[in-house]
């Protein structure tokens, strides 16, 4: 009778040994560079060929399976939480440029100050970290941001997920640990005010103004803004496909609203960039020196680009704006069951939604 899936078996190791026969188990997968899984195993024991070897290796077998504790032979080591690390980065950053064709130097660069935030257990084997390794970790980054200890967190919790997954450990107990950041006194955000726009619609001749009017009325990132293709751009239908960052966010529709379309209309030019230095896409520091900070300056105004999807959300709020929907534009997350899964916001909502601002 065959075993169930994840049983283990018995194995004969062929001739010139005087215990061939191996009890062995899955104990997860080894990735290839070219990310093909080829199972590993760790074996229980080794037994003579003869019917009591293959006897005694059964009984191993069963009892391993029946949860007694048995002594073990493993002949594949337990890898560091280093090594752990290098195996799902590399695994995630190929699902993440799978999906969105490339892979951003912003996220690497995230995970990468985590994994640094960690060097206390760098060179630990995964089983062998304890609670409090982890604890304390997170305890020295409690005054970090909060998006630091979010990417410390989340980092923690896939290795150990990784190594869970490959049998290196039994349970992920990161969920467990409390993680906890510096609260700023402060936002450095403030929104555009009625004033301020008022002097951006009087000016909005000038090709910098309209740009920073199309990131006031869409709400967009300066990323999203900045990588944003005409190719995903359809005027007529009045919305663009784009977004960065979370899975609420990539991918999504965004309106445009009627103030707006002309200066889009004019921007417009098939298989270019929307916003384009000649026939370049922006870098943000020359969207910044070229664009932005003379506009700033111009009309005496002090604002972050970030300021703009703060305005964006803002005006919607106070448009008494369904909140689904503002939710839907800006790409953030829904937080109850009901919004995320039963209210899907079409496009009619959301151009009619961004029209009231």
């Amino acid at each position: 009778m065959k075993n169930p899936n994840g049983y283990g078996g018995i194995v004969d190791l062929g001739k010139n040994r005087r215990r061939p026969i191996a009890v062995r188990v899955p104990n997860g997968v080894k990735l290839t560079e070219d990310c093909r899984e080829i199972p590993q195993y760790k074996y229980l024991g080794y037994f003579e060929r003869t019917p009591q070897g293959k006897k005694d290796a059964q009984l191993l077998l069963a009892q391993y399976n029946a949860g007694m504790p048995v002594k073990t032979s493993n002949v594949n080591s337990c890898p560091t939480f280093a090594e752990c690390y290098k195996l799902w980065l590399d695994r995630h950053l190929k699902h993440v440029e799978s999906q969105k064709g490339t892979v951003s130097n912003q996220l690497s660069g995230s995970y990468n100050a985590a994994f640094k935030r960690c060097q206390t257990v760098h060179s630990k084997k995964i089983n062998c970290i304890k609670y409090q390794d982890i604890q304390d970790i997170a305890d020295n980054a409690a005054s970090m941001s909060s998006s630091s200890v979010h990417n410390l967190n989340i980092v923690l919790f896939n290795v150990f997920d990784f190594a869970r997954k490959q049998k290196y450990i039994e349970e992920n107990f990161i969920g467990d640990i409390e993680f906890n950041y510096k609260k700023k006194a402060n936002s450095i955000h403030e929104t555009f005010t009625e004033d301020e726009l008022s002097i951006l619609w009087k000016n909005a001749d000038d090709a910098n103004t309209r740009i920073i009017l199309i990131m006031i009325y869409t709400g967009l990132r300066i990323e999203e803004l900045l990588s944003m293709h005409c190719k995903n751009v359809f005027l007529a239908e009045k919305y663009m496909i784009g977004g960065i960052k979370t899975e609420a966010g990539k991918d999504r529709i965004i309106p445009i609203s009627n103030k707006i379309l002309p200066f889009i209309s004019q921007l417009y030019c098939e298989n270019l960039y929307l916003i384009r230095h000649g026939k370049k896409r922006y870098s943000r520091p020359n969207f910044l020196n070229n664009i932005w900070n003379p506009t700033m300056n111009k009309f005496n105004l002090n604002h972050l680009p970030h300021d703009t999807r703060y305005t964006c959300a803002t005006l919607m709020d106070r448009a008494n704006v369904n909140q689904n929907c503002i939710k839907e534009i800006l790409g953030h997350s829904k937080g109850d069951i009901t919004s995320k899964v039963y209210i899907k916001k079409n496009l009619e909502d959301l151009i009619c939604a961004i029209n009231m601002i």
